[in-house]
């Protein structure tokens, strides 16, 4: 991807209450992985996966929110050519972020196993905000972002 475009994209401001959501779960993660035993390894496997994901949504996909109140609006953005073609390659990502769901859902179905069979509530109170949370991804967030791409690419009559 070259700078310019890059750098159009990064001006786009991520919602502030996905990103809060991503170091919460993330700094539970972590001090659940520093247990020993069973449950620090699962919550370790959670954690790394999620990071990576995490990560990769951070950069490719909440950013393309910070569009929304100027799609809503009918407000065109300087940037918006720019900006128009990384969202769009979302579009060509989007199987290969939901197919990383089904691998976190499997390490945090491991970990919800873990908390209810060693009677862990916090463990298991944990995993299911993770389950509800790649569930919103999948239902709302990854929807919405191919919805500003294709709103985004019909304004410019791509």
């Amino acid at each position: 991807m070259n700078s310019k475009l890059l750098s159009s994209y990064e001006k786009l401001q991520m919602p502030e209450a996905l990103t809060l959501e991503h170091e919460a779960l993330r700094a539970e993660l972590v001090r659940w992985a520093r247990e020993p035993g069973r449950i620090g390894k699962a919550a370790g496997r959670v954690a790394r996966l999620c990071d990576a994901h995490f990560a990769r949504e951070e950069d490719n996909v909440l950013r393309a929110f910070g569009m929304l109140h100027d799609i809503a609006s009918d407000r065109a953005r300087p940037d918006v050519t720019a900006v128009a073609k990384i969202v769009a390659q979302f579009g060509t990502q989007h199987d290969a972020m939901r197919g990383q769901h089904q691998a976190i859902n499997a390490a945090i179905e491991n970990l919800l196993q873990l908390g209810r069979n060693g009677q862990i509530p916090e463990i298991a109170d944990l995993a299911a905000m993770l389950k509800e949370h790649e569930r919103i991804e999948d239902d709302v967030v990854y929807p919405t972002v191919m919805e500003i791409a294709r709103s985004v690419q019909a304004g410019m009559g791509i």
